[in-house]
């Protein structure tokens, strides 16, 4: 699952109005609050991406599952770095 749906906002306008900061938010937030509801464990990883844009991939998984997470990380990292992961 993709970790955040949208690129890292720009800090001035969440300063400036509660309205951007509380919509913002909730869209950041959106996608790991499943996990976080459910008591799972995830962690991200950034993809290789000819885009100059910061593009990652989350690896998810059940409560307790942390080494199998972290092992499936490991191997996916490696796909997606050529083996350099």
């Amino acid at each position: 699952m993709p970790t955040v749906p949208v690129v890292p906002p720009l800090l001035q306008p969440l300063q400036d109005s509660d309205d951007t900061f509380f919509a913002t938010n909730g869209l950041v937030l959106r996608n790991p609050s499943v996990i976080n509801f459910l008591d799972g464990c995830a962690l991200n990883l950034p993809c290789p991406s000819d885009s100059k844009l910061p593009v990652g991939i989350s690896i998810c998984g059940s409560r307790g599952a942390d080494a199998r997470v972290l092992a499936i990380g490991r191997a996916v990292e490696a796909l997606l770095h050529g083996g350099q992961g």
